[in-house]
């Protein structure tokens, strides 16, 4: 009985490291992709879902987002979804140079989604992440028709930190409005007119 203890706990360990190595992958009966080509006012890397049935898993932990370079101010936000396995909510967290400064709830239909998130002034670099909700579980679109720029990103931590080197996903950023050209706080503009 010790020695099937053993070996069943070395088991796990090996296929929990196995596991962490790289992204989820899950198969099913997905829904093909319009094409998103050339639309002004977005930073988005994949244009349309080259595999139809399989792709990258959004939720088990799993967040799966995109970086664009600012400053900007993000409007709306995104993706498209293959199939949703169990449905529910999903987090739009957006964060500026690492630093999380919005999160909008969700609750993504299969096919294309794009949610309007409060305006957000971002100054530097803005990640955008997909984060799921458990039980929520979904599968995106995955593109490879296109050259890959590896600002899509995959991680367990709801943060941009392990870019996709192979495919960009059909995750996307609207953005436009008024972008400051100088922060200031609100006692600094009170003075400005005193």
């Amino acid at each position: 009985m010790r020695k099937v203890l053993i070996a069943l706990s070395l088991l796990g360990v090996v296929c929990g490291v196995a596991l962490a190595d790289g992204p989820r992958i899950d198969f099913g009966s997905g829904v093909v992709s319009p094409t998103y080509v050339g639309r002004p006012d977005v930073c988005q890397y994949g244009f349309q879902d080259m595999w139809p049935g399989s792709g990258y898993t959004l939720g088990f932990g799993q967040s799966l987002g995109i970086s664009c370079p600012g400053p900007m101010t993000i409007n709306r936000v995104g993706f498209f979804c293959e199939f949703i396995p169990t449905p529910g909510t999903c987090d739009i967290v957006v964060l500026d140079n690492g630093v999380e400064v919005q999160r909008t709830p969700v609750q993504p239909a299969v096919g294309t989604n794009e949610f309007d998130v409060p305006d957000i002034y971002v100054s530097g670099t803005a990640c955008v992440m997909l984060c799921a909700v458990d039980p929520f579980w979904a599968v995106t679109g995955e593109d490879t028709n296109y050259p890959i720029d590896g600002m899509t990103y995959w991680s367990n931590s709801c943060q941009c930190t392990n870019a996709f080197t192979d495919i960009d996903l059909t995750i996307w950023v609207v953005h436009g409005g008024i972008v400051p050209a100088q922060q200031m706080t609100w006692g600094a503009i009170q003075n400005l007119f005193r």
